[in-house]
């Protein structure tokens, strides 16, 4: 039998080598097999009940608006807020760029209280521009 010229130069028998390597591949492709599977049928399995849950919507004389807010609010077309009141926000920073072009402020004041009141998470921004305020009047 007439053999390649590589298996010349190695120490151990091809059949060794072939058996070796099929054990290998075997382990590598059949051991995450089971796991590779699973991953995917709970991948399946979550995007068709996230289809489920946003695209069926619940028939409205079975359940109880009070116990599922959110479909009770796409019924009624209200869209929900993330909380944050925006106009005070506005109304802030309107009183403030008023303040800085009636003296009151500085540059440097200006720009500080921008910076807290767009970095505050606050819902009253109004009334954090009235503590600033109270605390400025105290430290004259």
């Amino acid at each position: 039998m007439c053999m390649p010229s590589i298996f010349n130069q190695l120490d151990d028998h091809p059949v060794s080598l072939v058996a070796g390597f099929v054990t290998v591949a075997g382990v590598y492709v059949l051991t995450p097999a089971v796991w590779y599977t699973a991953l995917i049928a709970g991948m399946i399995v979550s995007g068709v009940l996230e289809f489920a849950i946003k695209e069926v919507p619940p028939d409205t004389d079975e359940y109880d608006p009070e116990q599922y807010p959110l479909w009770a609010a796409a019924d009624s077309g209200d869209v929900p807020t993330d909380g944050r009141n925006t106009d005070s926000t506005d109304d802030a920073l309107s009183t403030l760029q008023e303040r800085y072009v009636s003296g009151e402020l500085n540059d440097a004041e200006f720009e500080d209280k921008v910076e807290r009141l767009l970095e505050s998470d606050r819902d009253d921004a109004q009334s954090h521009l009235e503590e600033d305020s109270v605390t400025e009047k105290l430290e004259k």
